[in-house]
């Protein structure tokens, strides 16, 4: 509109400076009522098509406005479902350390107290070890000493025996042997 009233001013401006004999209020008037008239036309015409275009911009404005707020409500959806799923996998995570420090707690005492049960079987081994040792070691040694007894007996008794009492203690020997051999039969 702006436009048009400086092109209509200049328009006045050049028909008055060319005719010289003053301002020209025929010629402005025609053509402000020309403009009127075509302004008139346009409106008229152009009215439902602008209106029109108007609506449907607004239409269009207004349903990119929507489909932006439901982007925008999508979008803090998922923000909020995935600070959700986050939240949760830190718990699960915090759960899972404190299940695997619970069982390796376990572990560690299920493993002391193998070997607590291990060094107590080692050691019950170990005395009864020593006690069967000890045990063989005290037969050896009263094998040892009655084997020597009878060799020191035998040497007292072949100094002081004489021929008479070895011949009476064979013959008590054999009937003592034959006597056990009859018990045996």
């Amino acid at each position: 509109m702006v436009f048009v009233n400086f092109d209509l001013f200049r328009l006045v401006i050049i028909t008055a400076t060319e005719e010289g004999n003053g301002f020209n209020w025929t010629f402005v008037g025609e053509h402000t009522v020309n403009l009127i008239i075509l302004l008139a036309v346009l409106a008229y015409y152009l009215k439902d098509p602008i209106r029109n275009f108007m609506v449907e911009r607004r239409g269009i404005i207004g349903n990119e406005i929507e489909e932006a707020r439901k982007t925008i409500e999508e979008a803090r959806k998922k923000y909020q479902e995935y600070s959700e799923k986050i939240s949760k996998m830190e718990d699960e995570i915090k759960s899972l350390q404190e299940t695997l420090r619970k069982e390796g707690e376990v572990e560690r005492e299920e493993i002391v107290r193998q070997a607590q049960a291990v060094s107590q079987k080692i050691g019950e081994e170990a005395r009864e070890t020593i006690k069967l040792e000890t045990a063989k070691a005290r037969r050896e040694i009263q094998a040892e000493a009655a084997s020597l007894a009878v060799e020191l007996a035998e040497s007292i008794i072949k100094q002081n025996l004489k021929g008479s009492d070895e011949k009476r203690f064979m013959e008590d020997f054999i009937k003592k042997v034959e006597e056990e051999g009859k018990w045996h039969q």
